[in-house]
């Protein structure tokens, strides 16, 4: 068994473990390290993709797929095992989400987090006191007490997770990726739901015996490979199944950059662990995320066009899901960047993440076929 696969078997393997004494967020904005220093693991709730019906009794069809799987899950109890959940106000669902979850999911804890819209100074400030009151709803919740050691334990921690998945991720610049994007999908989720420490001893470890075979993780971008299909950047809605990659990968591409929150945007950079607060650093690190919901449009771009750059792309897939408005609104802009710049650009907008019609088959075998 080559180092990589006993990699993505240990990865699978990991997976399967109980998930005890942990607490689920749905959205990136909801800082990792407060919910760890509080003793807990936090769990990314990526969804079931399975059909909804007790959901619909609560809230209208016409609202994020995401936001009614969530719920889906929260009142079918898929989700029981979560001591709490965190859900940020990231946009209007997502507040509607938290008042039905916190009426409707039994006794499960309820946390609410509001994320502002821009991180210019008085942004800082809001969110700042948002995390301070966020820490002091868990405190009283849970019993106990989160300290600033404490805080700066898990800062480390998770900067040490995003270091390992930049590495892993950076090493799909060559034309020799060492994973499939379906693969690095599973194993981006995979750091979501499962305990840092045991996430970061896992990946470490294969980092290190890649390396004593005498190659460098990060490959050239002209090495020799037999893997020469369209090199491709998704971006778009939350996904919480690799279907989509899995068919661009299965018609002859490669997905090198997923420009998601389920994707590199949860690894795209650190907390400055020497900030003299470390309430002032989180805020800090979580509202410059590029996010498409952030106002400042010209800054996520110039993100986009450099990993565009660094990934050596050819063509971009952007994912809507159906009434997810932030990126409903988002994509005609990003479009027009991208198509200035070069850069063909297929939009696809799907029911839910998982994407499997034939309508869809049809015009990725077509973008693939023309970037060709």
């Amino acid at each position: 068994m080559s180092i990589h696969t006993e990699f993505l078997t240990q990865v699978k393997k990991d997976c399967l473990q109980d998930n005890k004494g942990c607490i689920g967020y749905l959205s990136i904005q909801v800082p990792e390290e407060i919910i760890i220093a509080a003793g807990k693991i936090p769990f990314r709730v990526f969804g079931r993709g399975r059909p909804v019906k007790l959901a619909n009794a609560y809230l209208p069809k016409t609202f994020d797929p995401y936001i009614l799987d969530s719920l889906e899950g929260a009142l079918d109890g898929s989700y029981a095992f979560l001591d709490g959940t965190v859900i940020a106000n990231t946009s209007d669902a997502h507040r509607r989400l938290y008042d039905v979850w916190r009426l409707a999911a039994g006794p499960m804890r309820t946390f609410f987090l509001d994320v502002p819209k821009s991180a210019n100074a008085l942004g800082l400030k809001a969110f700042r006191l948002a995390l301070s009151f966020f820490v002091k709803d868990i405190e009283k919740t849970l019993g106990l007490k989160i300290s600033e050691e404490g805080l700066r334990d898990a800062m480390r921690l998770c900067n040490k997770t995003r270091f390992l998945l930049r590495e892993l991720s950076e090493a799909r610049k060559g034309l020799c990726p060492p994973f499939s994007g379906k693969e690095f999908f599973e194993i981006i989720r995979w750091s979501q739901t499962s305990d840092k420490q045991r996430v970061n001893e896992i990946v470490e470890e294969y980092c290190k015996k890649w390396r004593n075979t005498g190659n460098d993780i990060v490959q050239p971008k002209d090495a020799e490979c037999g893997v020469c299909g369209p090199r491709i950047l998704l971006t778009g809605s939350f996904m919480g199944s690799p279907d989509l990659i899995a068919l661009i990968e299965r018609l002859g591409a490669v997905v090198v950059y997923e420009d998601l929150c389920t994707g590199a945007q949860y690894f795209s950079s650190c907390v400055e662990e020497d900030s003299e607060e470390a309430l002032d650093a989180l805020a800090r690190r979580y509202l410059s995320l590029p996010q498409a919901r952030m106002v400042d449009t010209e800054a996520r771009w110039n993100y986009l066009l450099q990993m565009v750059n660094d990934y050596h792309v050819d063509g971009v897939i952007y994912f809507a899901l159906k009434f997810d408005d932030i990126h409903l609104f988002e994509y005609p802009h990003i479009r027009n960047k991208f198509q200035r710049a070069g850069y063909p650009v297929l939009y696809i907008e799907a029911e839910n993440f998982l994407t499997t019609s034939g309508q869809i088959e049809t015009r990725v075998q077509a973008f693939i076929e023309m970037l060709e």
